[in-house]
């Protein structure tokens, strides 16, 4: 007896007829015919009287229906389950989070290029101050993050990954957006915008300030709050250069030049160290370790 034997009997007694169930089977009538034959055999039962074409059920086939049906629809649920275990195994989902300026454009195009050679994977992808992106590592809410600062806690492991460029920017009507150059004296007299959640950057940009001799008038609680403010012309605004991208090609915004004023922070990849990264994590890391600069 195998299933395939099972599954003609079935379609007989279902169908009252040898050609019918053929016919649904998509299988000769002789080959039908063989399977109930066999199943007679190894039973040693007559399983069927046939009658002017008709195939009906003796007792002994009555009694194989019902085990017949119930094998068969265990045979269909395992399937069905192994199946949809097979499914949702196919990968891991890959869950990053990055701070403001790597979610602004760098890791939204890094993961178009991860999607493109893992469509089947999954991606969760989100945003946060560096202390809320580290909380999350720690809790294993993600994987992997990139980050504007080093973290100090041990239980990190963190590759530098590339330099993040600020920007002094300006609304386009902003009196100072209408010179070609400005001066460091000119920053001095403007007030300046920029975020105020207690990051590296903007510890680096307080003193860079005081160094010059400005002030930081208003500190924003998002990259956002800093562009509104900004676009009202209340004062020159200080951002990464990512976050900006489709403002200054809209021209809403002017990026102003001060000659001898570089701005730039160093950029870190960062996981935890004693928890091993899913594939979909290592082959992102991989990525992202390809585009390191080479002079890094």
């Amino acid at each position: 007896m195998n299933f395939t034997q099972l599954k003609a009997f079935q379609a007989v007694a279902n169908n009252g007829s040898i050609t019918k169930a053929a016919q649904l089977l998509h299988v000769s009538q002789p080959l039908v015919s063989k399977h109930l034959k066999n199943l007679e055999k190894d039973f040693g039962v007559k399983l069927f009287e046939r009658n002017r074409g008709a195939a009906e059920l003796t007792d002994a086939g009555s009694s194989l229906l019902r085990h017949a049906n119930a094998i068969l629809v265990h045979l269909d649920e395992a399937r069905k389950e192994l199946r949809a275990s097979k499914t949702s195994n196919k990968s891991d989902p890959l869950k990053i989070a990055g701070s403001y300026a790597a979610s602004a454009l760098l890791l939204p195009s890094l993961l178009v290029n991860f999607k493109n050679k893992h469509r089947d994977t999954s991606i969760i992808l989100r945003t946060g101050t560096t202390r809320e992106v580290k909380s999350m590592l720690l809790n294993s809410t993600v994987e992997l993050a990139l980050l504007n600062e080093l973290p100090v806690n041990p239980e990190f492991v963190s590759e530098p990954f590339r330099k993040e460029k600020l920007v002094v920017f300006a609304a386009p009507n902003h009196p100072l957006a209408k010179k070609k150059k400005l001066t460091i004296s000119d920053l001095r007299q403007a007030a300046l915008v920029t975020t105020g959640m207690a990051s590296a950057v903007d510890k680096m940009l307080n003193h860079l300030v005081q160094g010059l001799g400005a002030k930081i008038a208003i500190q924003c609680g998002s990259p956002a709050s800093v562009k509104i403010v900004v676009k009202n012309k209340i004062g020159l605004g200080i951002l990464f250069q990512d976050m900006l991208i489709q403002e200054i090609r809209n021209k809403l915004f002017k990026v102003l030049e001060i000659p001898g004023l570089a701005l730039t922070v160093q950029s870190y990849i960062v996981y935890y160290k004693d928890r091993p990264l899913s594939t979909s994590a290592k082959d992102f890391l991989a990525l992202l370790r390809k585009r390191v600069p080479l002079n890094l």
